[in-house]
């Protein structure tokens, strides 16, 4: 079915679908985050992005054996994202991270985050445009794409409070030992 717009309907249709659009794209752009970020842990223990083995002596001396960048698990813990918007990040604070991600005189470099970030980009892609296309097609936020994505967007927000509370609860707590 073919739909007529007034001049006045239309210009009201292209407010809808920009407000729809940028509601949308910030909740792409936190959904990629969390997958770049788990696709980077998922890999470390592993060697699915090619890497170079691990000399015989390191894994000898490892308790997991051949697992690179794997051994307690704190690699894995220190990766994290946030969105504000349509930036996003995921990263580590760890310098270990750095270390791994670009090698030292005598480690090769086992990328792992922008290995992750390449090995995501084209399921990104495809999110992005389903979504988008939803919202040009008309279903705007009450497609089931964009209501998953915009459900998402509320939990990872409702998550970022809660780590940064708790991030705060600790600092205080800091504060109070050292009185």
């Amino acid at each position: 079915m073919t739909q007529v717009f007034t001049l006045l309907g239309f210009v009201a249709k292209l407010k809808a679908i920009d407000a729809d659009l940028k509601i949308t794209s910030e909740a792409i752009v936190a959904r990629a985050c969390e997958m770049v970020a788990n696709a980077a842990k998922d890999a470390l223990g592993t060697y699915e992005f090619g890497w170079v083995s691990l000399a015989p002596e390191t894994i000898a001396r490892k308790m997991r054996g051949d697992s690179p960048l794997l051994e307690t698990g704190e690699l894995r813990s220190s990766i994290e994202w946030q969105a504000h918007g349509l930036k996003g990040e995921v990263g580590s604070n760890s310098d270990r991270a750095v270390w791994m991600e670009f090698g030292t005189s005598r480690v090769p470099a086992r990328p792992f985050l922008s290995s992750a970030a390449a090995q995501m980009e084209g399921e990104i892609h495809k999110l992005a445009a389903k979504a988008v296309r939803a919202v040009l097609m008309g279903r705007g936020l009450h497609g089931s794409e964009l209501s998953e994505l915009i459900h998402f967007l509320k939990h990872a927000g409702h998550a970022l409070k809660e780590a940064a509370d708790k991030a705060l609860e600790t600092d205080e707590e800091r504060a109070r030992k050292r009185r």
